[in-house]
C-alpha cells in the first residue's frame, strides 16, 4: 500500500509540473522594448485556450507578405470583452498594437486590435485602454 501511495504521489507531481510548463510568462516570450503596430489582412483566427491567436498577413517594406501570429487572451476573456468568433473574419483589415517576440520571429502579443478602415476598437487590454 505504501509503495502505491509513493508511486501515485510521484505521478501527480509529474503531471502537475508538465501542466505548469504548458503556460509561459509574458516576459519570457515577448519584449516590451520591441513594440509593434501591424496593419494587415486577417488570414484566420484560432479561438483556443490558453490563448487565442490571430494570423495577420502584413505587407513588408520590400512588398512581400509576412504572416504574423499574434497572441490574444483566452477565449473566455475575449468573449467577456465583447468579441466572438464572428467578430473577426478572414479578409478583414485590422491594425494590432502589441509587443514582438524576444526571438525576432513574426510573433507578437496584442495590446489592442481595431478595424483599419473605421478605427473601431475590437479589443484592448486594460493597460492599453488607459493610454
Amino acid at each position: 500500500m505504501r509503495k502505491l501511495v509513493i508511486i501515485m504521489t510521484g505521478l501527480v507531481a509529474l503531471m502537475a509540473s508538465a501542466i505548469s510548463l504548458g503556460h509561459h510568462s509574458f516576459s519570457a516570450e515577448f519584449d516590451v522594448g520591441r513594440p509593434v503596430e501591424l496593419s494587415g489582412t486577417v488570414n484566420h483566427m484560432e479561438w483556443t485556450n490558453p490563448h487565442a491567436w490571430l494570423h495577420l498577413d502584413v505587407q513588408a517594406e520590400d512588398g512581400s507578405t509576412q504572416t504574423w501570429a499574434i497572441e490574444f487572451l483566452g477565449v473566455n476573456a475575449l468573449v467577456r470583452s465583447g468579441m466572438s468568433p464572428k467578430t473577426v473574419k478572414p479578409g478583414d483589415k485590422l491594425t494590432v498594437t502589441g509587443f514582438g517576440s524576444r526571438d525576432g520571429t513574426n510573433t507578437a502579443n496584442a495590446s489592442s486590435a481595431k478595424r483599419t478602415d473605421s478605427g473601431e476598437t475590437l479589443w484592448a487590454s486594460a493597460s492599453s485602454s488607459r493610454q
